[in-house]
């Protein structure tokens, strides 16, 4: 499938890319995609979905998607001196539908380090398993806490 993104041949690496280079750009108006796995390929994502809304919006995408990885893009700061920072999400369902299959969560480090080799700049970096964790509020405390020290994916 062409619009499918393999995380372990990185066969279509192209569509990570360029939902990378919209989110991390000033001039377009997408901040976030999510990348949900095929559990019957095991090692394919594809785009479940993408938006120029906020953090909330991008949250009430993902909680009801099967697991993957999601990058957003969320503004801090106040009128003067607005930042872009930049999160990146693990998705592991851990109840419901769309439970992650325990051969998913077996490759999702492997994979996890092929998503990052595209979706490499970013300030904070997250693992979540369950509705309760999409809490907009705390991530984005999370992120202005961890402040302008992080660059490169490091985390403090």
């Amino acid at each position: 499938n062409m619009s499918n993104w393999n995380l372990s041949s990185r066969a279509n690496d192209n569509v990570g890319q360029e939902h990378y280079d919209a989110i991390r750009s000033d001039s377009n108006d997408e901040n976030w995609a999510f990348f949900a796995y095929d559990y019957k390929s095991k090692k394919e994502v594809a785009v479940s979905g993408s938006g120029s809304g906020d953090i909330s919006e991008f949250f009430s995408h993902v909680k009801d998607q099967r697991g993957g990885f999601g990058f957003c893009r969320v503004e801090t700061g106040d009128e003067e001196s607005r930042r872009a920072k930049f999160f990146l999400l693990a998705w592991v369902p851990e109840e419901g539908a769309n439970k992650l299959p325990i051969m998913v969560k077996g490759n999702m480090s492997v994979h996890k380090a092929s998503f990052k080799e595209i979706f490499r700049d970013f300030n904070s970096e997250f693992t979540f398993g369950s509705e309760e964790d999409l809490n907009a509020e705390a991530v984005m405390n999370t992120i202005i806490k961890a402040g302008g020290a992080n660059y490169m994916g490091q985390q403090a």
